[in-house]
């Protein structure tokens, strides 16, 4: 009998629910392809004014300025990049990347990375995230 009077409630609700005015969305022209370019200039001890990435954690013995020999392993570097609608660097920022990359191949050069295009300007708004393995073939 509960079950049953649980039941009639859940359906009452939905009821309303959706008997409710919905909010209507601007219409808008979705976006179907967007090219971005982001630059990563790694901090290399003597270019600070123009780094946007800083290696913040190393192999133990390795310095943090200077990416590990080989494979750059066990590197690891936080970013807050400009991104751009073309590949130029000087061109106007569209808005920021920001999040990290650690080199995690031992034998081979690859990277995991995980970060956010923050878009905030007049013809793009909104967050795109990505997150995975980069391997750099």
């Amino acid at each position: 009998m509960k079950s049953i009077v649980g039941l009639a409630l859940c359906l009452i609700f939905l009821s309303a629910s959706l008997a409710l005015p919905s909010k209507k969305h601007s219409k808008h022209k979705p976006c179907k392809h967007l090219v971005l370019y982001f630059h990563d200039i790694l901090y290399i001890g003597q270019n600070a004014a123009n780094a946007t990435a800083n290696i913040v954690a190393a192999r133990e013995g390795f310095n943090r300025t200077i990416l590990a020999d080989s494979f750059h392993f066990g590197n690891m570097a936080v970013f807050d990049d400009p991104v751009t609608i073309d590949n130029n660097f000087h061109s106007p920022s569209v808005d920021r990347a920001q999040g990290l990359y650690f080199y995690d191949g031992k034998s081979t050069f690859s990277a995991w990375l995980a970060f956010s295009f923050v878009l905030n300007s007049t013809d793009y708004q909104g967050t795109l995230n990505f997150m995975g393995a980069d391997m750099m073939i």
